[in-house]
This record gives structure tokens, C-alpha cells and sequence, in this order.
């Protein structure tokens, strides 16, 4: 296949909007004559921008001559994704959005158990458990691999906050729906979106995660019901950590509080208008500082703050009743891991005593877990190597080098951001990081669970059915449809998602898994 490797490559360069190569400026994707030491990638150029690949593979062809690693990019997914249909495809290494059907890829165990060279532990101790959960396929293995991503969450504008008298960020979803309030009382949008649902798939991840916990990956992504049957309809109809983040939703994406034109704007637009103050909120992800990084001070006044516990979890508790109980235990916590307190300083007996309301071990635990519950998409852009490469090893090599210390520093000093990993030796270097990028590695590492629709043992109803946690229903944008006709409350969004399922359940979902 190798030998057909300048013909294909010239192919490739047609489908790809942007064709790089490194070491020679640009210009068509080429190898270096020698087909047995190419390595080839195909990378999905979005929000991440291509220095940092350009920097590892000028690390790597430095101190491994024996290969020799090039690339083409494209800003459109798609159209990465389209050449792994090719005949004849002469790629080795993908890196790309997450793929569903993994039966062509190699399988990337070695990699992790391995230690690289100049490390002293294997990758799999280097990288964070959490995200290993979302990684591993259903069979045990690993095919995919991050390369990008970020931690996700609620940015907000420290002096847009400060103009309208907030002092305190919101620490339930309740007390996020008042923050709205008082900001739109001083003039200001509260928060805004691009069509049609902005990131809160991610930030629903979490919010659900906060009160299905474990249930949500190893019930709903498994589609497996109380019973043991998979697939089963029953998983989708049922009133759960989804209908709760809908109802929360419904107090804070309303058309007061959702800056003007959010449901038809796009990505950029909607990011630009947010750093230029048109709203005082917006999820979005790490990777904004650096899309934004060519304005100087771009940053400043954003950070991101702990995601918001969802209010509705006081459902699962007994000793924590109420908001307002449930958001002095939520500063008890925080105090706590901030070192502004010891946990000593509440506990009493086998429970905890905050503001004189006794709080068990186990209500204790339960929030603290949904504290920490981060949203990210870390396992949405992977790498992955096709079987039919014939330069298998080289490419394995090449991830090596990327997840070594080395090629992580190489990485991190251009990205200015966190994969979910650590050095096994020393820290990053983040004299020049601003403080939103350092707040990302603090947000990553406090993570107790970082929930992820795109987990990989997900159900092929998922995969290739086509079900999603909404059945596709535009939930963000019916809540705060500008036409009053169009606006739904959270009741009837859930009504419509329970009639679409029941709808194409069988007729499409199960049908596309047949197929």
C-alpha cells in the first residue's frame, strides 16, 4: 500500500480544506521518499489550531530518525473522517473527532502499559482514572485515544459580576437561576449560546451525573433497565437525572435571561459577542483561551467556575432538605478543599454539624461527589491508528512520544492546556499561563468523575442506532424560543422527547442496529 503512497496522498490533499506539511512550510502533503520510515496523519484542525502538532512532530522526527511523520488538516471533521473509507487509504494516524465503530483501529493497550522513554511509570498511571472509564470500550480495550478536548463549564465575566453586585458564585442550579435575576435587573444578559444547543450536551452530562451517578453510564449509556434488559425502551422513559436537568434549565435558559439571537447564531459569534461583554455567561471549555489567544489579555476577565450542584439532588438526601441547606453545605465543602477549613471543624459524631443543621456521612458524601463532577470532552477528539496502516509501529511510536513527558511539556508549552494526564516526573511548566489556563488544571484535578456522553462502552443503540439522552429534541432552544409558540416548558420537552422515543425505538434505533 505504501508504494501508492504519493497518488493517495494527492487525493487526500483534494478532500482536506487545509494541507500542512511540517518541516518545509505548507504546501502539498508529501513524505520523505522513503515509504517504510513515513508516518502519515490525518488531523482535525478545530479548536486546538495545528502549532502544537507542528512542535511534536518536530520533537519527534529530531530524536527518532528512523521515521519520518507528516500531516494534512482540515477544520471539518467530516471530512478527516470520510478518507477512512477510502480504498487504498495510505493514513496511519488519525486524530480526529470520537469514532463509534472502532473495528478498524489498533488495539492501544500496549501504549498505556508501557513506560516511554525518559519516564519512570506507565501511561495508564499517568492518566486520569476518570477519563480511562470513558475510554475503555465495552470489551476491555482502548482503540481511542485524547489529544484534545478540555475541562467544561460555566465561564463568567468577573466584572460583568462585579457591575451587578454578585459577590458569591452561584453554588446550586437554584442559586445560578437567582444570579440570572440580578443580572438582568442591572441591564446585563445573563448568558448566552450558539444554535442549536451551545455545550450544554457536556454541561448535562454532568449536572445528570450529579444526581444519577454511576447509573448514568452503567444504566443509561449501557441501556440496560432495573431488570437486567438491554436494550431496553424503559431507560429512555424514565424519569430521571434528565428530566431533573431539564426542570433546572427551566429557571435559567428563559428568553430574560438568554442573551437575544443565541438560537441562531453560530459557535463564533456567539463566543465573540460573549468576550465583548454582550453576556456575563457562557459553557463553553478550556480550548476558548486558546482560540482567543491572538488577543492579548483576551482572558483576563473570565474564569470558570465549579459547576453548579444541581438543587434537584436533595431528592436523594435525608438530613439536607432544602436549597438554602444544601448551599451551606456546599461552602462547608468548598471551605474544606480550599484549606480555608478543616474538615474537623464540622464533623460531629459520625455526621457533620454546618450552620447547626446535622448533616449525615452518606448526604455529606453525595454532594461532595456532585461538587466535583466535571464536565469535559476529552473523549471526543482522539487519536486512532487504522489496521491497514503499514507503518503500525511508527505510529504507535509517535503517541508514545506525545504522552511521554517530553512530548506533554512539548504539547502543553504551545496549547497552554491540560490533557487528563500528569508527568510521572516534575509538573508543566505554567510560568506564562494566564489564570484561566491554570484553572483548568485545578478544575481537572479535583475531578471526582468527569461523565462524557461519548463514553466509549456505550450501547450500539448509541453508536449506530442513533439514540441520544434527549432524542435529539432541541431542548435549549425550546425553552427560550424568542416566538412565544415555539416555547416549551420542561414538562412538554419531556413529553416530546418520551413521544419520539416511543416513536423510533423500534422503527429506527433498534432498525439502524439490525442493519
Amino acid at each position: 500500500m505504501k508504494n501508492m503512497k504519493r497518488i493517495v496522498a494527492l487525493v487526500l490533499a483534494l478532500m482536506l480544506s487545509t494541507s500542512c506539511f511540517a518541516g518545509c512550510g505548507g504546501g502539498k502533503p508529501q513524505g520523505s521518499g522513503d515509504p517504510t520510515k513515513d508516518i502519515e496523519i490525518a488531523y482535525w484542525n478545530a479548536g486546538l489550531g495545528d502549532q502544537w502538532l507542528k512542535d511534536v512532530i518536530a520533537a519527534f522526527n529530531a530524536k527518532h530518525p528512523e521515521y519520518y511523520v507528516y500531516y494534512t488538516a482540515s477544520a471539518a471533521a467530516a471530512t478527516i473522517n470520510s478518507t477512512l473509507e477510502l480504498d487504498n487509504n495510505t493514513v496511519d494516524l488519525y486524530f480526529t473527532s470520537e469514532r463509534a465503530d472502532t473495528s478498524d483501529f489498533v488495539v492501544l493497550d500496549d501504549i498505556l502499559n508501557a513506560t516511554a522513554e525518559g519516564d519512570s511509570k506507565p501511561l495508564i498511571e499517568k492518566f486520569n482514572t476518570n477519563y480511562l472509564k470513558n475510554a475503555q470500550a465495552a470489551d476491555g480495550h482502548y482503540y481511542q485515544l485524547t489529544y484534545g478536548g478540555g475541562v467544561v463549564g460555566i465561564i463568567y465575566n468577573k466584572a460583568l459580576f462585579d457591575k451587578a453586585g454578585i459577590t458569591e458564585l452561584p453554588r446550586t442550579t437554584n442559586e445560578l437561576a437567582i444570579v440570572c435575576d440580578k443580572l438582568f435587573s442591572a441591564g446585563i444578559s445573563p448568558i448566552c449560546h450558539f444554535a442549536p444547543e451551545g455545550y450544554y450536551g457536556y454541561l448535562s452530562d454532568a449536572l445528570i451525573y450529579q444526581y444519577d451517578r454511576e447509573g448514568y453510564t452503567e444504566t443509561f449509556y449501557s441501556c440496560t433497565d432495573a431488570n437486567g434488559v438491554s436494550p431496553s425502551k424503559d431507560v429512555f422513559t424514565a424519569k430521571d437525572g434528565r428530566y431533573e436537568v431539564l426542570k433546572a434549565y427551566e429557571k435559567i435558559l428563559t428568553t430574560d435571561y438568554v442573551m437575544e439571537g443565541s438560537n441562531s447564531i453560530d459557535h463564533v459569534t456567539a463566543q465573540t459577542m460573549f468576550l465583548n461583554e454582550s453576556a456575563a455567561m457562557m459553557v463553553n471549555g478550556s480550548w476558548i483561551a486558546n482560540e482567543m489567544a491572538s488577543v492579548e489579555g483576551s482572558m483576563d476577565n473570565f474564569a470558570m467556575m465549579r459547576t453548579p450542584v444541581l438543587s434537584a439532588i436533595t431528592d436523594k438526601l435525608t438530613t439536607v432538605k432544602t436549597d438554602a441547606q444544601l448551599r451551606k453545605v456546599i461552602t462547608a465543602i468548598d471551605n474544606v478543599h480550599d484549606g480555608v477549613k478543616q474538615v474537623s471543624d464540622y464533623q460531629s459524631g459520625e455526621g457533620y454539624t454546618v450552620d447547626g443543621i446535622e448533616v449525615s456521612k452518606e448526604d455529606w458524601d453525595f454532594i461532595e461527589f456532585a461538587r466535583f463532577t466535571v464536565a469535559s470532552n476529552f473523549s471526543g477528539e482522539n487519536a486512532c491508528i487504522p489496521s491497514y496502516s503499514e507503518n503500525v509501529e511508527g505510529a504507535k511510536a509517535f503517541l508514545s512520544f506525545l504522552y511521554s513527558d517530553e512530548g506533554y511539556r512539548v504539547y502543553a508549552k504551545a496549547l497552554k492546556n491540560p490533557m487528563p494526564m500528569t508527568l510521572s516526573q516534575g509538573e508543566l511548566d505554567t510560568s506564562d499561563w494566564n489564570a484561566y489556563q491554570i484553572s483548568q488544571i485545578e478544575l481537572l484535578e479535583e475531578a471526582v468523575a468527569m461523565p462524557c456522553y461519548q463514553v466509549a462502552s456505550r450501547h450500539n443503540i448509541f453508536k449506530v442506532g442513533g439514540a441520544t439522552k434527549f432524542a435529539d429534541v432541541a431542548y435549549v432552544s425550546k425553552l427560550c424560543a424568542s416566538n412565544k409558540a415555539d416555547r416549551k416548558s420542561a414538562d412538554a420537552i419531556w413529553d416530546e422527547i418520551v413521544a419520539k422515543v416511543n416513536d423510533e425505538y423500534e422503527n429506527k434505533w433498534l432498525a439502524n442496529i439490525k442493519k
